[in-house]
C-alpha cells in the first residue's frame, strides 16, 4: 500500500513535522510512504529522515536557490483552492493549487493525509479517486475561527475520516459539526523511544521546549521560576526553540533579574538529548491540542510540570503519578510544583520512572497500528479499476484533462532524502567519494562522566564489517594541526579518552577506509552531551583545562568536537549587572601558587595597546570576582564602537590570561549567556548643562551602550557603541 501526507513543509521544526516523520517511519516497515512538502525553504531538513521515506516537495522558496519560486506570478496571486480563512492562506496562490493537483493527478497512492485544515481541503479536492483520504487535526477545534470551520464542512465531508490527537476534542468536533459520512475519531501523536539513555533526574536543570510563541505562555514559566531561585538559587532553567516571542522573553528575563538562571538555548534537534539532561520538565501552554514535549519529556525519564489546558495534557500525565498538573496561568502553581519536586528527590525519581512506563503506549508501533487497522476499515487499497489507478480529481472532482503536465515539483524532479537529513537529488554522487557504495556513515555519540567521548556507528548496519579497518578522523579546522585518526573496534565503536591530544580547535569527524583513502563526513544521529555539563567538578586544584564538547552541526548535521586546552584558564560564572557596573564571578584553574595579592581586571581595547587595570577580590576556593564601573568604559570611547577584553591578572608581574566560559556543554555561548545593554550618557565636559540645553532644544541626548557578550571562543568582552 502506498501512503501519501500531505504537509506545509517538511524542511522546518514543529510537532506537526516531528509526529508526520515518526508516523511516516514506522509505516514505511511495511507500506510505501512518501511525503509530500508543499514549500522546501531550506536545503537541508532540520530533523533526521528516514532514507526509506521519499520526500516531493513542490515549490522551492530557498531565497539563493537557481530555481527560487517566491516571486512566481502564480505564486502571487490569490489560491483558489486554498480556503481564505486558513491562517496559512497569503503564502499559498494558483502555483501551489497547480502543483498539489498535478501531483495527485498522477498518483498512486492507496492512502492520501492532510496535516492542516488547509491540506485537508487540497486532499479533498485533488487526492486520487478511490484514494482513502484522511484529515488531521494537529490543533484544536476551538484554535479555529468559526469561518474557517464552515469554510472546511464541505472538505471535511469529502473524507473517509478525521483523526483529532485527543480524545477531549474528538468529542467536541462530534458536538458542533454534523459530518454523517466522516469518522471522527483519536489517534494521539507517536513518540519514539530515545536513542539516548533516559535522565537520571540528579541535577539541577528544569527543561522547556517548544515555539517560542504566547500560546505557550514561557513569561509563566518565567515568572514561576524567579519564585524558585529565591529559594533554590543553584537551579537553572533552559528553554529549547525559536520564534517570534524570542525577544520578547529575553527582555522578561532581563527585568527580572534572571540572566543567570534562565538560558534561551536555540532550537535543538533532535530534542531528546536536551530532556535528559534536565531533572524535571515544564510547560505552561495557553492551550495544546495533545502536547508532544510532554510525552518526550516522560519517555525520557523526565517528570512534567504542566498546566492543565485544553485538551492533550491531562489525557498525557496522571497528576501526582508521573507528572503534576497546575491551572492555566497561575505562575505561583508553576512554582509550588516545581519546588515540590525540586525538594522531594524521592518523589522525582519515582515519577520519572512511571513515566517512562506510562510514556510507552505512545510509542510509533502501537500508534501506526491504530492507522493500519483504520486505513483497513476503511478499505484502502482496494480503489483499482481494471487493474489500474484513476486519476485524481479537479476541484469539481472531475478528472483532470491535462494530468499529463502533472510534476511531482520544480522541473518535475522527485527527492529523495538520506538518513543524515540532507537532501539530495537522485543521481548526486555521496559526499567524499562514496558514490556507488551506499555508504553514508551515521553515529550516536556520547560524552561520559569522565570527559571521554564514545562513538558508536548506528548507520548502515555492520559497517565495521563490511569496511575492515574503518577509523575515525577528526580533521581541525584551524591551521598548523594534523589530523588525529582513531580506528573502530570490531563492533562499531571507539573511545576518545579524556586526556586525548586535541588541541583547542573545532574538529570536524570522518570516517576513513584507510586501504583505499576514501572518507565521509560522519553524521551524528544523536549526541548525549550530559558528561560535558559539569567537567569542573573533575578538574583538580593544579589541572589545567582539558575539556571536550561534542555537538551535532547544522544543517548538514555533522559530527564535531570543540575542544578547549589552557594550562591556566579564568573561568566565568555569574554576572551581575546594575546601571553603574558590571561584576563578574569566576575561578581560576590551573597549576599556579596560592594568591598572595588581590587579583587585578585587565582591560584592554582591541586593535591597541590601551589597557585599563581594576584592582578585584579573591573569595574561598581559587574563586574571583571583579568589577567593571561603565562609566570607566564610557568615558574612553573614541570611536563610534570600542571593543575591550576581559583579562584576569591572578598573581603580580605574571601575563593576565582571558576571563571565558568553557566548562559546560554550550559550543556557543553568545546567543544563550545573554546580558541586557546598558546606556549611559557620554561624558563630556558641562554635561548637566549640555544635557539642559539638549532638553531645551528638544535634541537627542547622546548616549552610550555598553554591553557584556561572549566572543567566537567564548572570551568575555564589552562593546562600546554610541546610541
Amino acid at each position: 500500500m502506498k501512503i501519501s501526507f500531505l504537509i506545509h513543509t517538511v524542511y522546518g521544526i514543529g510537532g506537526t513535522i516531528r509526529t508526520t516523520l515518526n508516523l511516516a517511519e514506522e509505516l514505511a516497515d511495511r507500506h510505501e510512504v512518501e511525503i509530500v512538502s508543499v514549500f522546501r525553504h531550506r536545503d537541508t531538513p532540520l530533523f533526521t529522515i528516514d532514507p526509506r521515506v521519499t520526500v516531493v516537495p513542490l515549490v522551492d522558496t530557498r531565497p539563493k536557490s537557481p530555481t527560487c519560486e517566491k516571486e512566481h506570478p502564480d505564486l502571487l496571486a490569490p489560491a483558489e483552492c486554498f480556503p481564505r480563512a486558513e491562517a496559512r492562506y497569503k503564502e499559498y496562490g494558483r502555483l501551489t493549487d497547480e502543483r498539489v493537483r498535478a501531483h495527485y493527478a498522477r498518483s498512486d497512492a492507496d492512502v492520501v493525509i492532510g496535516t492542516r485544515p488547509g491540506l485537508v481541503a487540497y486532499v479533498a479536492r485533488f487526492a486520487p479517486d478511490g484514494a482513502v483520504l484522511i484529515g488531521q487535526e494537529h490543533m484544536t477545534y476551538h484554535h479555529h475561527k468559526p469561518a474557517l470551520r464552515e469554510e472546511m464542512r464541505p472538505h471535511l465531508e469529502a473524507l473517509d475520516a478525521f483523526v483529532t490527537v485527543s480524545e477531549g476534542d474528538a468529542a467536541v468536533w462530534r458536538e458542533h459539526m454534523d459530518l454523517p459520512g466522516t469518522r471522527v475519531l483519536c489517534i494521539p501523536n507517536s513518540v519514539p523511544e530515545p536513542v539516548v539513555a533516559p535522565s537520571d533526574r540528579s541535577g539541577t536543570t528544569v527543561v522547556a521546549a517548544g515555539r517560542l510563541s504566547a500560546e505557550k505562555q514561557y513569561d509563566v514559566l518565567i515568572r514561576a521560576f524567579a519564585k524558585v531561585v529565591a529559594v533554590r538559587p543553584e537551579w537553572t532553567l533552559r528553554i529549547c526553540g525559536w520564534g517570534t516571542e524570542r525577544e520578547r522573553l529575553r527582555r522578561h528575563i532581563d527585568a527580572l533579574g534572571l540572566h543567570n538562571h534562565v538560558f534561551l538555548m536555540g532550537p535543538r534537534s533532535p530534542i531528546e538529548p536536551e530532556w535528559v539532561k534536565g531533572a524535571i520538565a515544564a510547560s505552561t501552554s495557553r492551550h495544546e491540542s495533545f502536547g508532544m514535549t510532554l510525552v518526550e519529556s516522560m519517555r525520557c525519564g523526565v517528570p512534567m510540570v504542566s498546566t492543565d489546558c485544553d485538551h492533550g495534557p491531562r489525557e498525557i500525565i496522571e497528576d501526582g503519578e508521573d507528572g503534576l498538573l497546575v491551572p492555566v496561568g497561575d505562575a505561583g502553581a508553576v512554582a509550588a510544583a516545581l519546588l515540590r519536586l525540586i525538594d522531594d528527590e524521592a518523589l522525582r525519581h519515582r515519577m520519572g520512572e512511571a513515566a517512562l512506563r506510562n510514556a510507552r503506549r505512545f510509542d510509533p508501533s502501537a500508534v501506526a497500528g491504530r492507522y493500519a487497522d483504520l486505513f483497513a476499515e476503511l478499505g484502502a487499497g482496494a480503489r483499482s479499476v481494471d487493474g489500474a489507478h484513476v486519476g485524481a480529481r479537479s476541484a469539481d472532482g472531475a478528472r483532470s484533462a491535462d494530468d499529463a503536465h502533472a510534476g511531482a515539483g520544480p522541473g518535475g524532479a522527485r527527492t529523495g532524502v538520506r538518513s543524515g537529513g540532507a537532501v539530495r537529488a537522485s543521481g548526486d554522487t555521496a559526499p567524499g567519494g562514496w558514490a556507488g557504495d551506499g555508504f553514508e556513515p551515521v553515529a550516536d555519540c556520547v560524552a561520559e562522566q569522565d570527559g571521554s567521548l564514545t562513538v558508536t556507528l548506528v548507520s548502515p548496519p555492520g559497517a565495521a564489517a563490511r569496511y575492515e579497518g574503518l577509523r575515525l578522523v577528526a580533521v581541525p579546522q584551524g591551521r598548523g594541526t594534523a589530523e588525529r585518526a582513531y580506528p573502530f573496534r570490531p563492533g562499531g565503536t571507539l573511545t576518545l579518552p579524556a586526556g586525548e591530544d586535541l588541541p583547542e580547535d573545532n574538529w570536524v569527524c570522518h570516517a576513513e577506509q584507510p586501504a583505499t583513502g576514501l572518507r565521509a563526513p560522519l553524521t551524528a544521529r544523536a549526541v548525549d552531551q550530559r558528561g560535558s555539563l559539569r567537567p569542573a567538578d573533575r578538574i583538580g586544584p593544579g589541572d589545567g583545562v582539558r575539556h571536550l564538547v561534542p555537538y551535532r552541526r547544522p544543517p548538514h548535521h555533522s559530527l564535531e568536537l570543540r575542544s578547549w586546552v589552557r594550562a591556566v584558564h579564568a573561568e566565568a560564572g555569574d554576572v551581575e549587572l546594575t546601571d553603574d557596573h558590571a561584576t563578574v564571578t569566576g575561578r581560576l584553574i590551573g597549576p599556579v601558587d596560592e594568591p598572595t595579592a588581590p587579583p587585578e581586571l585587565v582591560l584592554r581595547r582591541y586593535d591597541s595597546h590601551e589597557e585599563v587595570t581594576l584592582a578585584g577580590t579573591w573569595l574561598p576556593g581559587r574563586r574571583f570576582r571583579v568589577t567593571l564601573p561603565w562609566e570607566e568604559l564610557a568615558g574612553r570611547r573614541r570611536r563610534e564602537q570600542d571593543t575591550w577584553a576581559l583579562w584576569l591578572r591572578h598573581t603580580p608581574g605574571r601575563p593576565p590570561v582571558k576571563i571565558a566560559r568553557l566548562l559546560d556543554d554550550v559550543v556557543a555561548k553568545a546567543d544563550v549567556f545573554a546580558y541586557r545593554p546598558v546606556r549611559r550618557h557620554k561624558r563630556r565636559p558641562l554635561l548637566l548643562v549640555r544635557r539642559a540645553v539638549r532638553t531645551v532644544r528638544r535634541q537627542p541626548q547622546l548616549m552610550t551602550d555598553l554591553t557584556l557578550r561572549y566572543d567566537g571562543h567564548n572570551a568575555l568582552y564589552v562593546r562600546v557603541t554610541g546610541a
